[in-house]
């Protein structure tokens, strides 16, 4: 994905702090069953080093400082996604911004139990190195894996968004393949690829097929727009010709040129309309220039 289709409007303030709290109550769950699934017998066993009220406050504790880091977290993955060309830039942002947080949980903790946990008796120093080597590589896993999950959603509903507008779009019209002419007072209808070159009559087009012209109440503009560009090309803004009818062209200055069709008719090519031939004019693919 592009960088550009990474960017989201700035949120109201309002609509902010909503956002924060649904965060912050989605990541006391998501530290909550992390602790639990670490320490699943912390609970049950609450017998020598810890009672179960100060077990359950730890526990509780830890899962609340986690919900507080979530909004960044999470704020870190809008701002550097892993995505587009500065993928792996961001990448390296996310894990130093991760790692940080993990530490700062740590730090916290630490500093929370040294004046709540009467049986915390570790020096604050030695609690930090001590829960930094013991802990850290646990806490920063689950900031990843919290990370890890806000990339799958976000990936998710990108996809959900691009198939929606996908479904939303309306198709694109098909290009004409027949025009309707009117032949002896009534309605007929001319295939496309018969017609051999379109110029404008006053208010009328005049549809040049074969030895047959046909005159229909239509814009050049319009009808230009309904023609297949890889059969028609406007060279003038009066004509319009059927590419594969090209039998040669002839510079005539200013980057003008004349163009003959296999009919013998001679046409003109105005420098302004040369890009619509797409290039084929300059790379020599149509006739013969001369």
């Amino acid at each position: 994905m592009s960088d550009v289709a990474t960017q989201q409007p700035p949120l109201a303030p309002s609509r902010r702090n909503l956002r924060a709290m649904r965060e912050a109550g989605l990541g006391f769950i998501y530290w909550l069953a992390f602790l639990l699934v670490q320490e699943p017998n912390n609970l049950l066993r609450a017998n020598g080093q810890l009672g179960l009220s100060e077990e359950v406050t730890r526990i509780l504790g830890a899962a609340f400082l986690g919900a507080l880091a979530t909004p960044l977290v999470l704020a870190l993955v809008r701002q550097y996604p892993v995505e587009g060309r500065r993928g792996w830039q961001n990448g390296l942002k996310l894990a130093l911004g991760g790692t940080g947080i993990a530490l700062g949980l740590i730090a916290i903790s630490c500093v929370l139990a040294d004046l709540f946990l009467a049986r915390e008796l570790r020096p604050l120093g030695t609690a930090l190195v001590e829960e930094t080597i013991g802990n850290g590589p646990l806490v920063a896993f689950c900031v990843a894996g919290l990370m890890a999950l806000a990339h799958a959603r976000r990936f998710f509903r990108q996809t959900q968004e691009a198939m929606e507008a996908a479904h939303r779009a309306p198709a694109s019209p098909p290009y004409l393949t027949k025009l309707a002419v009117k032949l002896r007072g009534q309605t007929a209808y001319l295939e496309a690829s018969d017609v051999d070159w379109i110029e404008t009559q006053g208010n009328y087009l005049a549809l040049h097929a074969g030895k047959d012209v046909h005159l229909i109440r239509e814009s050049l503009q319009r009808l230009d727009e309904q023609l297949d560009p890889a059969c028609f090309a406007r060279i003038h803004r009066r004509v319009i010709v059927a590419i594969d009818r090209i039998a040669m062209t002839e510079p005539l200055g200013a980057g003008d040129a004349r163009i003959r069709l296999k009919d013998g008719a001679e046409l003109r090519l105005s420098r302004g309309f040369r890009a619509r031939l797409g290039g084929l004019l300059d790379r020599g693919n149509i006739g013969e220039t001369r």
